[in-house]
């Protein structure tokens, strides 16, 4: 579609850059840059809205593309909910995996566009985990373009994601485990997965832990950073790793709790490395989730309250009665927590 005049170029810059797309507007004469993007579609979205803003120019004839909608709708969404580092990465590769959709028109997009993406999806071998991915960011999508009138339908709800197979179902930790643990707990990381174990932290949760996220008089850890808003909550600090996360923090050298000599705190791959060496060494095969089953398992073997359970591992409750007029204090917290032996 050709543009009007005036309304300004995208070029693509050469050599290795991280935003190789600008958008250059005319002024006296001399086309002047005014923003740099990673990709065309954004560059294009930037131009329409600043043309729209600034000279009152349309692209007549123009219809908003799935990508154009994912491109709009992500900032949105980031500046709204904040959501972690890992989440966008995987609205990213959800994104990407929709690439058929990229340049169908929104009113083009019927129900058996959006199926055939979670097909595909599954004929590649890939989880049910990643079709709920792709499925939740359809949805979101679609909200959005829903209340910017960029649509009027949202299929998402109707998608079919077949049945959940656990490629590895979780299983907790033995106690054979967990005593072998501790008779290795000069081995480097080892104290990492004990403090999973019983505090029930997403690993993400543990790794994003600064040391002012730990209150030592009063014994319990703030979580500030999860992936839902269940997630965000106090967990009292079992008397068997205090001696732990105290040695943590006065060796740390940075401000995460968990980090390497240099202070620099891990990302879930290098902690990964990590964590397979020492299942290694206790001849154990478990993943970082695995932690999280057994402190469930520890805390309902030791008949501690449901709905302090809940409330230590982060889970949300659909009950009413629990939600409004439930309230654990952190005292009654660690009396749950601490029936863990």
């Amino acid at each position: 579609m050709r543009k009007p005049n005036g309304y300004g170029s995208i070029k693509k810059l050469t050599g290795n850059r991280r935003r190789p797309f600008v958008f250059l507007v005319s002024q006296e004469g001399k086309q002047r840059p005014l923003a740099y993007f990673c990709t065309q579609i954004e560059a294009e979205i930037y131009a329409a809205d600043y043309n729209k803003k600034h000279n009152n120019k349309i692209l007549s004839g123009h219809e908003i593309t799935f990508a154009e909608l994912y491109y709009r709708w992500l900032p949105f969404h980031t500046d709204k909910y904040q959501p972690a580092k890992t989440t966008l990465c995987s609205y990213k590769v959800a994104f990407q995996h929709c690439l058929a959709l990229h340049e169908m028109p929104l009113r083009k997009i019927k129900y058996h566009h959006l199926q055939s993406v979670i097909d595909d999806v599954k004929r590649k071998g890939l989880s049910y985990s990643s079709c709920k991915k792709v499925r939740s960011l359809l949805s979101l999508m679609f909200k959005y373009g829903i209340i910017m009138e960029f649509c009027n339908k949202n299929y998402t709800a109707l998608l079919n994601l077949g049945k959940n197979k656990a490629v590895r179902p979780h299983k907790p930790f033995t106690r054979q485990k967990i005593n072998r643990l501790w008779n290795n707990i000069n081995i480097p990381g080892v104290d990492t997965v004990l403090i999973l174990i019983y505090t029930g932290m997403r690993v993400g949760e543990l790794l994003n832990l600064t040391t002012d996220d730990i209150y030592l008089r009063q014994k319990y850890i703030k979580i500030t950073k999860s992936k839902t808003k269940s997630g965000l909550r106090s967990i009292p600090i079992h008397e068997k790793i205090l001696p732990l996360i105290v040695a943590r923090m006065q060796n740390a050298t940075g401000k995460f709790l968990i980090s390497n000599h240099n202070g620099k705190a891990y990302n879930y791959s290098t902690y990964r490395q990590l964590w397979n060496k020492i299942m290694k060494q206790i001849n154990a095969k478990h993943t970082t989730h695995d932690c999280r089953h057994t402190c469930a398992t520890l805390l309902d073997n030791a008949e501690a309250n449901e709905n302090a359970k809940r409330r230590i591992l982060g889970h949300a409750t659909g009950d009413v009665t629990d939600i409004v007029y439930t309230h654990k204090n952190l005292k009654q917290l660690r009396k749950a927590m601490n029936k863990i032996k």
